[in-house]
């Protein structure tokens, strides 16, 4: 079991609200640079967050060596399933299954993160835990309904390969919140965040370049055809790298030290949300009904999860009765 401290919602809940939003500022990436192909941005973004990563470690090694080598390749691997791995399968689900296949399928994220983790934390009733993560499921399904604008139209062995490579997305995207997780809470001395962050991005940094045949075959043109299209490329490149990479990492590893994994997993649906605003603002609209109610939806599920918690937390301990001598 989790050794899990009474949770600190003045920092952890906004640091964790920050990575999401973070996070969602990256869906403008593929449209920002449209029409290039968008693995070349994917392996741009991970070059520079690795660079970034290199030199933060370069200034830290000290508390580099103090983290030591195995906790280094533990987050390392981190990097290389939770944004390489989960982006990877993720874009081949969408590939072969359809945009909107895939995209629903994330929706199965928080309800993974939150009841796989209370198996090991224990901080919420499962029948307590059930009713947010539900609403926050159900909101992200409205969600998508609302921007989706594909539809998967191949056979059925493509819809059951692309529903198999989605649910493989999800498990490698909750792996990396309850793993990351449980080192951060398990670990014997504490982890320097900015090392951490650090670490991670040199293994994002090295799982990216599994990407580069993946870029230069697939369609769309190349970044480097002319100044024109190179200039706007590098400069999302250092944005997502910065912002949806360095300091969303940064902002997520700060809150899961501070809250239970379990309640983590709801807040990860405001990642959607965001990035629905973030394209509303982009294509200068207003959000449609089933985004509005969605988005709404998952903002309740995620306020009545921290609710709960925190009620759960300031309950007193049951009075166990002394047996009474015969």
């Amino acid at each position: 079991m989790i050794p899990v401290k009474a949770p600190n919602y003045s920092i952890g809940l906004p640091a964790a609200l920050a990575a999401t939003a973070l996070w969602g500022f990256t869906f403008l990436g593929p449209a920002a640079i449209a029409p290039v192909n968008i693995y070349y941005l994917v392996v741009g973004r991970y070059a520079v967050f690795g660079l970034m990563s290199m030199a933060v470690l370069a200034l830290n090694l000290g508390k580099a060596r103090r983290m030591g080598a195995r906790s280094f390749l533990k987050a390392m691997h981190l990097g290389v399933v939770g944004y390489i791995g989960f982006y990877l399968l993720l874009s081949l689900s969408a590939t072969i299954g359809g945009g909107v296949l895939a995209s629903t399928l994330t929706g199965l994220i928080p309800a993974m993160v939150a009841l796989a983790s209370n198996v090991f934390e224990k901080v919420l009733s499962w029948r307590r835990l059930l009713l947010p993560t539900l609403i926050v499921s159900g909101g992200l399904l409205l969600v998508d309904r609302g921007s989706a604008a594909d539809r998967a139209d191949g056979s059925a062995n493509h819809i059951l390969i692309g529903i198999a490579l989605g649910f493989a997305a999800c498990l490698a995207w909750a792996y990396f919140v309850i793993v990351n997780g449980i080192i951060l809470k398990r670990a014997k001395v504490p982890v320097d965040n900015a090392v951490w962050t650090a670490s991670i991005g040199l293994g994002a940094f090295c799982g990216s370049t599994l990407l580069i045949p993946l870029a230069r075959s697939g369609s769309g043109p190349s970044p480097f055809a002319d100044p024109g299209t190179f200039w706007p490329y590098l400069g999302w490149c250092a944005a997502l790298a910065l912002l949806g990479s360095w300091c969303a990492t940064w902002f997520w590893s700060a809150a899961t030290k501070r809250l239970p994994t379990t309640i983590m997993g709801p807040i990860i649906g405001m990642e959607a949300v965001f990035g629905v605003v973030f394209n509303l603002l982009w294509q200068h609209r207003l959000p449609g009904f089933y985004e509005l109610t969605g988005a709404l939806l998952v903002v309740t599920g995620v306020f009545l999860c921290a609710y709960l918690f925190n009620r759960a937390a300031a309950a007193p301990p049951p009075v166990l009765r002394a047996a009474e001598s015969p």
